[in-house]
């Protein structure tokens, strides 16, 4: 997860959430703000044993809560740009995208 300790990752990332069906939602979130690693966790760990999370994130300055089955995330735009390591990269010897201090699944894009 972005942490305060890395001048390289903003203290605050937009992000339009992309919803089946077409729907989407633009909010601005804390990068150390857990919220921001769920959402992500959602878009890669797609398998049908995943226990089912239904988020409710505060929107309006919290006059109202956006509330969706994380199943229904189909996609994240974010800005800045962050890019996910994916475990199966290295599994697969492969070179992931980008970390954050060698263990960091977000991180700033390129």
């Amino acid at each position: 997860m972005p942490s305060d300790a890395n001048p390289s990752i903003p203290a605050e990332v937009t992000l339009t959430l992309l919803l089946e069906g077409g729907q989407q939602h633009t909010l601005k979130i804390a990068s150390n703000n857990r919220l921001l690693q769920q959402l992500f966790e959602s878009i890669v760990n797609r398998t049908e044993k995943r226990p089912q999370h239904v988020f409710q994130i505060p929107i309006n300055e919290g006059k109202g809560v956006l509330c969706f089955p994380g199943e229904r995330l189909v996609g994240i735009i974010s800005e800045p740009p962050l890019i996910v390591q994916q475990p199966n990269q290295q599994q697969a010897g492969q070179t992931p995208a980008a970390t954050v201090g060698g263990t960091d699944p977000l991180a700033p894009g390129a």
